[in-house]
């Protein structure tokens, strides 16, 4: 490690040119990642945060909630089964809304379920619902200048009173509007939460007439969900892909001018081990760095997006992605490993010596 350290400090400039385009790259893969999550979010929170185990669905709608049709009579026969212990309607209804009758319109996802159903999310602000022409709305609302006590019209006969604001429920990139249904016959799926031990007898219960999906399983059914977030990753792994071609052509060129200087070392008695750790640490070393300012580079430019922005990167999602940069620029170092095995020191003297 020590001669790895002498060498960066040595070929300063070489080094800060490599350590730059991983700065740059690295920045990009957490950028990236944090839109990809913060899309994820914008598109399916409401089904991500959904306090229920498991979504029961119309088999013929093929995952999309909207096209689901459930009878009041078989939420009934739900409840009644071994093993489910709590299950609660939900229907969903992609609305336009205007704000106090005025023209100030507002595109929001209409979650309709049961008045004390486990689907309704903690307020942060105001109060919870308790009756049926109120409502407890996603709080990106409140940017658009929505407060509680204001009206959310929806045609000449309907209207909802704004009675609390929650976080993170937004569905198909829209502010989710809950509200209780007051037991409509007509529902989109079922929310359950079940114990786990029986979840496989409840599944073959339901026959099939109805899909029994998981929360991740029921995002697919969000239209263009699974095209945006195949797209991201689709770039998050080609840059992981670049990053160990850079590293590795990089790496592979250093060590092709050091070859000489390899074979004396080996003619002096350094093992291959003690060469192949000098490298190893030189990655190790130029990685560490340059993920940190990467880091710091992202969450700088985190704080100069607005707000509107889908933007989301926690910690433990940048400690993850970190150690794969790290991994990935390790293996893209193995080209340059194998050459330092290769190097035969009485060739390699005898080459420096012409």
């Amino acid at each position: 490690m020590f001669l790895a350290i002498r060498e960066l400090a040595h070929a300063k400039i070489r080094y800060a040119l490599i350590g730059l385009i991983i700065v740059l790259i690295a920045s990009l893969i957490f950028i990236i990642s944090g839109l990809a999550k913060g899309l994820s979010a914008d598109n399916a929170s409401a089904i991500q945060n959904m306090q229920a185990d498991y979504i029961l669905m119309d088999t013929d709608a093929e995952l999309e909630m909207t096209k689901s049709f459930i009878s009041r009579t078989d939420l009934d026969n739900v409840l009644q089964m071994d093993g489910v212990e709590q299950a609660n309607s939900l229907s969903v209804r992609m609305m336009n809304a205007s704000v106090n009758g005025s023209d100030q319109n507002e595109d929001v996802a209409l979650f309709v379920t049961d008045g004390d159903s486990m689907l309704l999310p903690s307020v942060r602000d105001g109060s919870p619902i308790t009756q049926e022409d109120e409502a407890i709305v996603d709080a990106s609302l409140q940017r658009e200048g929505i407060e509680i006590g204001d009206r959310l019209v929806f045609g000449e006969e309907s209207e909802l009173t704004v009675v609390g604001f929650t976080d993170n429920q937004r569905y198909s990139h829209t502010p989710v509007v809950f509200v209780d249904g007051g037991g409509r016959e007509t529902i989109n799926a079922i929310a359950i939460s079940v114990d786990e031990s029986r979840a496989d007898e409840i599944r073959n219960a339901v026959g099939n007439s109805f899909d029994m999906v998981t929360k991740d399983e029921a995002l697919k059914g969000i239209p263009s969900y699974s095209q945006e977030q195949a797209s991201l990753n689709m770039m998050i792994v080609f840059l992981f892909v670049i990053t160990a071609f850079v590293l590795a052509a990089f790496f592979y060129v250093i060590t092709l001018q050091k070859r000489d200087q390899f074979g004396v070392l080996k003619a002096l008695g350094a093992k291959t081990t003690y060469l192949a750790q000098n490298l190893v640490g030189q990655v190790v070393l130029i990685s560490i760095m340059c993920i940190g300012i990467a880091m710091g580079l992202t969450l700088g430019i985190a704080e100069l997006l607005p707000e509107e922005m889908p933007f989301l990167l926690t910690a433990d999602e940048m400690v993850q992605t970190s150690i794969l940069i790290l991994i990935v620029s390790i293996i893209g170092a193995f080209l340059s490993l194998i050459q330092i095995v290769k190097i035969d020191p009485i060739e390699a003297i005898e080459g420096a010596g012409k």
